[in-house]
């Protein structure tokens, strides 16, 4: 069942909001994702279209999720807008399904009355004239046949912002939490089915295991082979082949997701246990990963069950399934980015929701990262975003700057997780400095001034700047600090203003300031004043040398106030003194192996 178009006036900080859902040409629907700060009216538009879905489903059946005579959504004054005297919603789906909602700030007789005009509405003179509300639930273009055809060769789910699944942690019922059977009643007017899902993971566990079992006793492919030279009864040799059926499609969709989720090329499936343990696994490569699918992330869970929801729902009614393709219908997610990390955001969730071409997803979010995910498996023109208030159509590409940053992110990320694993393979105590600068200039002076023993007892590496050793010190707990193979010292430069601290196998230090030298920041720092001189002499670009002038007697006095390594010769700095420099030059690079070699006592 999709959604055609939606009206909306003067409901909350909606003042105005008229909208043609967006199809492609050949009548597939493209996810429609709504944007826009807290209170703007996000969740209100999701409202209207579940409260009409349940609307349509108590035409047909007397258990939907709302009692027949009652309404999911409240209908009241006080959520006209504010200045306003009533409100008007209209959402048409396929098949000329139409849903009319008016809330007045009095009855129709007193507003005509009172303000001696009338909306501009052709459904106002449906109101009874004396109700302040009106509901209209169905155009009688569409009989309740076609209703249920609708309802039942459809998809129709809500995920509410409130949903949950809770942790392994929580409870050990949870754990040992078995999957059951269906318990599905064939009773007219009944469905088993619900359009509201809040916490379903058992729910699914157990469906799984009705697939699972059909497909075992249902759709096992066997081939029986002659052996006639191995027995005397002509018995044959009974091999199975695979399985041929809905359920094993199923399974392998499920499967898919599985692989989706935890982004791996390695084969992922689940697996289910005896009767004295029905609890579902997942293995890796036909080998067991994780005992219990209620040990995974809330954010894995959380994706896990909505895409199995999905694929439920559909199965339920009874439709014929060669893939996720054939699912129809419309699924509506209130903060799809609930729960999620940057990654199951960005790049998985897009990919989940591209299996499922004909479904209608209906969307809100505060993720700029799920929206250029969208972007990058749809393209713009593949989905649409609209931003509330106002309901303005505005494109992914608003938000490339949170894609850069992205980027750095899973870069900085990747570089932390390279330092933490070098930690863990190192054979020699590591010694981390600040830069590819500090490397070199360390090991020409431990040349000059005989200290390469020392530095062949450590491995001195990179920390490419002070914020990736701060990160990488604030990464690291005492406990995983504790379980290092060897210790690890964190070297800053003297301008940084640490603080001497350890934890565990880890130490941060400061290289002490050489006050008396012209440089004062970085490692150039311990270069002495003859030094400097002397590279100004080479090269006066080498050093940026700021003056000021002072005023004495009436006379102007030229005065050098501060000394600093220009940023784009650093590297040609660095390659002259190692090429250049001698002992006198590296003298104060003492303090620096005074540093590692009482680090290396210690350890």
């Amino acid at each position: 069942m999709y959604l055609k178009s939606i009206l909306l006036e003067n409901v909350g900080p909606i003042s105005y909001f008229n909208l043609s859902l967006p199809f492609s040409d050949g009548g597939v629907p493209k996810p429609f994702i709504i944007v826009g700060k807290n209170g703007t009216g996000k969740s209100i538009i999701l409202s209207f279209i579940v409260h009409h879905l349940i609307a349509a489903k108590q035409l047909i059946y007397e258990n939907a999720e709302v009692e027949q005579g009652r309404v999911y959504k409240l209908r009241s004054p006080h959520y006209i807008q504010t200045g306003k005297n009533y409100y008007f919603s209209k959402l048409n789906f396929e098949d000329k399904l139409e849903f009319i909602e008016w809330q007045l700030n009095q009855s129709k007789n007193s507003f005509e009355d009172y303000y001696k005009y009338t909306p501009i509405y052709k459904e106002w003179k449906e109101i009874p004239p004396y109700e302040t509300s009106y509901l209209k639930n169905n155009d009688l273009s569409i009989t309740g046949y076609q209703i249920k055809e609708l309802i039942n060769t459809n998809v129709e789910l809500f995920f509410p912002a409130n949903r949950f699944e809770e942790p392994a942690w929580l409870n050990v019922e949870h754990l040992l939490a078995k999957a059951n059977f269906m318990d599905l009643k064939h009773i007219a007017g009944y469905s088993n089915r619900s359009i509201i899902k809040y916490n379903g993971i058992q729910e699914i566990k157990n469906w799984l295991l009705d697939i699972l079992f059909d497909r075992e006793t249902l759709e096992k492919m066997i081939m029986k082979i002659p052996c006639e030279d191995l027995n005397p009864n002509n018995l044959s040799l009974n091999i199975l082949t695979g399985y041929i059926g809905k359920n094993a499609k199923l399974y392998e969709r499920v499967n898919i997701f599985l692989n989706i989720i935890f982004n791996t090329q390695e084969t992922l499936s689940l697996k289910l246990g005896n009767r004295h343990n029905r609890v579902f696994s997942i293995i890796k490569n036909e080998q067991p990963w994780i005992p219990n699918i209620f040990q995974l992330s809330t954010g894995e869970t959380l994706l896990f069950n909505l895409f199995c929801s999905i694929l439920r729902d559909y199965d339920l009614t009874e439709q014929p399934f060669e893939s996720t393709h054939d699912v129809r219908g419309i699924v509506i997610i209130d903060e799809i980015d609930l729960h999620l990390h940057t990654n199951l955001q960005r790049n998985t969730l897009p990919k989940l929701i591209k299996l499922f071409p004909k479904v209608q997803f209906i969307i809100t979010t505060h993720s700029p990262l799920f929206l250029l995910g969208m972007r990058d498996e749809f393209t713009d023109d593949g989905f649409q975003i609209v931003e509330m208030p106002d309901g303005n159509l505005i494109t992914a590409e608003r938000f490339k700057e949170f894609d850069h940053a992205y980027t750095y992110f899973k870069q900085t990320e990747k570089y932390q997780n390279d330092l933490e694993e070098a930690i863990k393979n190192s054979k020699k105590p590591i010694v981390f400095v600040e830069g590819d600068y500090d490397i070199r200039y360390i090991t020409k002076a431990a040349q000059e001034l005989g200290k390469t023993e020392l530095l062949d007892k450590i491995e001195l590496k990179n920390g490419d700047g002070c914020p990736n050793l701060d990160k990488l010190w604030k990464n690291v707990n005492t406990q995983i600090a504790e379980a290092f193979s060897q210790r690890v010292l964190l070297l800053y430069d003297c301008d940084t203003q640490k603080q001497p601290d350890q934890k565990g196998k880890i130490t941060k230090i400061v290289i002490p300031s050489s006050d008396e030298n012209l440089i004062k920041k970085g490692i150039e720092n311990l270069l002495p004043k003859s030094t400097i001189e002397r590279a100004i002499d080479h090269k006066q670009a080498f050093i940026d040398i700021t003056k000021t002038i002072k005023i004495e007697r009436g006379k102007e006095i030229p005065e050098v106030i501060k000394y600093e390594v220009n940023n784009d010769e650093k590297k040609n700095l660095c390659n002259w003194l190692c090429q250049e420099g001698d002992e006198t030059d590296f003298q104060h690079f003492n303090t620096i192996f005074n540093i590692i070699e009482e680090f290396i006592n210690e350890s």
